[in-house]
């Protein structure tokens, strides 16, 4: 490589650099136009805080989804500029059609049901620094830095077990898991409710402090990261939770409904949305949770997940003269099995489409493959030796 192609890469690590550097030094997504997550919120934020959309619906936390439909086309009917053309109708249909926006979305619901007003920014956070912090991930990578303004936490990993029936027939199974919950007390903050929140000592209230960081030899560079002390929020609690001592999370269990789809495949992958752990600074990421099943004493399934395996005995009677049995399945039918003539010892015998469903196209099934065991007698009277002895 030559002096000038040498000079030319240098300048371009350089202003790589600085543009890396210039993108730590805004908090949030300010850096692309949006709003950073640093400092303290405006008057307008404190006030939409204290807004709570279940009451403007007159429902509670439990409300249905339908029940939130319901309650929004009434009183829309009511307050809406062409029936009630007053300055209060308008302000009051403005807030009946935000909370019906926020209630009725389920990522939108689950954040503001967990912290409020500053949920819901953070769900918008998440969303407008997603292809932000794509573009900026070679240059955390090149330089060996993070810019961390993430606000999207890590998925987590479950795993069930359900019976092979469940799975031949489709269902519902009950889970319950243990993970980090933000403190419904305190929505987060760590404060006592009612006891306010005090500015943060450490950075002012601005969210951020002055961090330096070496260069090279004689060359650094200051750059604002988000503040310890306050993890950017600009305050601090003036006395902890009563409930999670000013952790502003919680271990607690959470009740989930999964769906078993018929013929699902073994290893099959169920994301629950925002249900992994939860923290006040990020956006709970996704819980993924595989399904296997546990061994069942008659039936296996292949590979491919649609055919299944199982054994039958006769009498050597039967395995002479051929037989006809019925078997019980899965669902608690009872599947025919019969051969004419002699059958011998291991012999396998395809029953076409009486197999697992197809996941996703139920209507299609793989085939039984039953393999077939006789038994021989323990003994034999002379007479049945002779009758053998004459037919062979």
């Amino acid at each position: 490589m030559g002096v000038r192609s040498f000079s030319r890469t240098f300048l371009l690590l350089l202003l790589l650099q600085q543009l890396f550097l210039c993108y730590l030094a805004v908090p949030g997504s300010a850096f692309f136009g949006g709003r950073g997550s640093g400092g303290q919120r405006s008057a307008v934020e404190e006030k939409e805080e204290e807004m709570d959309y279940y009451a403007v619906l007159g429902l509670n936390e439990k409300a249905t989804d339908r029940e939130v439909r319901q309650k929004f086309r009434e009183l829309s009917r009511k307050y809406h500029p062409d029936v009630a053309n007053t300055e209060e109708a308008r302000a009051m249909y403005s807030k009946i059609s935000r909370a019906n926006e926020v209630l009725s979305d389920k990522k939108k619901r689950r954040m503001y049901d967990m912290r409020g007003e500053e949920g819901l920014r953070q769900l918008e956070r998440a969303a407008a620094q997603g292809d932000a912090g794509h573009a900026m991930d070679p240059l955390s990578r090149l330089f060996g830095m993070s810019s961390g303004s993430n606000v999207r936490g890590p998925n987590s990993e479950g795993s069930i077990h359900v019976t092979l029936e469940k799975v031949f027939t489709g269902g519902e199974e009950s889970v319950v898991i243990e993970k980090q919950k933000v403190c419904g007390g305190c929505k987060g903050t760590g404060a006592l409710p009612g006891g306010g929140m005090a500015t943060c000592r450490t950075c002012g209230g601005n969210g951020v402090v002055l961090q330096r960081l070496q260069l090279g030899p004689h060359m650094h560079q200051d750059v604002r990261q988000t503040c310890p002390a306050c993890r950017g929020r600009g305050r601090v609690a003036k006395a902890a939770c009563r409930i999670c001592g000013g952790a502003r999370v919680v271990r607690g269990e959470v009740p989930l409904h999964l769906v078993v789809e018929r013929g699902v495949g073994e290893g099959h992958t169920v994301v629950f949305e925002m249900e992994a752990d939860e923290s006040p600074d990020m956006v709970p990421g996704d819980l993924h949770i595989s399904i296997h099943t546990h061994p069942h004493p008659r039936f296996s399934r292949r590979r491919n997940d649609i055919d299944l395996d199982t054994n039958i005995t006769i009498t050597l009677k039967e395995a002479l003269l051929g037989f006809n049995k019925q078997i019980p399945h899965l669902d608690g039918t009872n599947t025919t099995v019969e051969a004419t003539g002699v059958t011998p010892y291991g012999t396998v015998l395809r029953l076409r489409g009486m197999g697992m469903p197809k996941h996703n196209m139920p209507s299609e099934r793989g085939d039984l493959y039953v393999k077939v065991h006789f038994e021989l007698p323990k003994t034999l009277t002379q007479e049945q030796k002779k009758e053998i002895e004459e037919l062979f």
